[in-house]
């Protein structure tokens, strides 16, 4: 089994990895970006795993199998951290004390093979002093040090950051053809198409998300949206908002991508394109009509606010106020 044979799609970037890897070009840093739920942290973890690896990332070595159970000596991960005083809730941002212990660990030459491999993820998490001290690792690396920043945003990253940093894009995959990778996989030809559908093309939420869940929350935000918008429902704002908010911020952000998901179904399906073409093509007919009565420029100003908001989540915001003040823009009202 090759090292990427369990990832679903992104032919161009896998190759585009695999010619660097052989020709032994791999840049020291590598920014894989794209929308949650595509696979780019799997791959990056993958790509780690075939750097430790003696034998190009069997998967079954001694290296392999440290790296797996994650306790390689020359793998080092950096993510969200639980909170000091929760054993449940994690911070928000990755902070300055964790990405000096990386720099730390970059200087050490390696204990079992030819590089150090640092994956950062979410690296969009990152505050500020925390982008501010990589910029030295990242500047003048040791050379055995590969670092892999995983980001789903990543223009919030310094320009400095990404500027350093060779930036591979992952992308939702079409889902007629994520359909067939899923029928490759053993789901039947109806499970696989709903499932593409509802994960909006992305492989790794294809595979293990919740079908009626998920079922169910597209059609209380769709509904919502079309009761809103025709303002016949503006009653049903607050239990709407209470519902994009959710639980926590994790949950407002997964609301919001489908929210936006179906804003821009609505716009195409409006515009006239082909149902093929559209992310939830079961809804179409919904949706074009959802998107006549926003009308373009209405649904266009949404879809910005709403991609503005997600990348504003990070700093703290209300999650209710934040729900309440777009559904109300979608209802006629000032844009939050």
């Amino acid at each position: 089994m090759k090292p990427f044979d369990s990832i679903l799609g992104h032919e161009s970037a896998l190759e585009a990895l695999e010619g660097l890897v052989k020709r032994g070009r791999l840049p020291h840093a590598m920014l894989f970006h794209g929308p949650e739920g595509v696979g780019k942290a799997s791959v990056g973890r993958l790509l780690a795993r075939r750097l430790l690896c003696r034998d190009d990332g069997c998967g079954a070595c001694a290296d392999c199998r440290l790296f797996d159970i994650g306790n390689h000596p020359d793998f080092f991960g950096v993510e969200l951290e639980l909170r000091k005083d929760s054993k449940t809730e994690y911070r928000k941002q990755i902070v300055i004390d964790q990405v000096r212990r990386l720099s730390s660990l970059a200087g050490l030459a390696p204990r079992q093979g030819a590089h150090r491999v640092f994956l950062i993820d979410p690296a969009d998490r990152m505050n500020a002093e925390a982008q501010n001290a990589l910029l030295k690792t990242l500047e003048e690396p040791p050379a055995p040090t590969i670092l892999i920043l995983i980001a789903s945003r990543p223009q919030v990253l310094a320009s400095t950051v990404r500027s350093r940093c060779f930036a591979l894009g992952f992308g939702p995959l079409r889902a007629e053809d994520l359909a067939t990778l899923l029928e490759a996989r053993g789901f039947d030809r109806n499970e696989a198409l709903e499932r593409a559908a509802l994960a909006e093309g992305r492989p790794g939420r294809a595979i293990d998300l919740d079908i009626d869940a998920l079922r169910e929350r597209r059609e209380i935000l769709l509904e919502g949206l079309e009761g809103l918008a025709s303002r016949r429902d503006i009653g049903g704002l607050p239990a709407l908002a209470a519902a994009l908010a959710g639980k926590d911020e994790p949950a407002l952000q997964a609301n919001l991508e489908l929210l936006l998901a179906l804003l821009r179904d609505a716009a195409r399906a409006e515009a006239g394109d082909p149902a093929a073409a559209l992310i939830h093509a079961d809804l179409a007919e919904r949706l074009a009509r959802l998107g006549v009565t926003l009308g373009a420029p209405r649904a266009a100003a949404l879809i910005a606010s709403i991609d503005r908001l997600r990348n504003q989540l990070r700093f703290n915001l209300n999650r209710t106020l934040v729900a309440e003040s777009l559904l109300a823009a979608v209802a006629g009202g000032p844009l939050p």
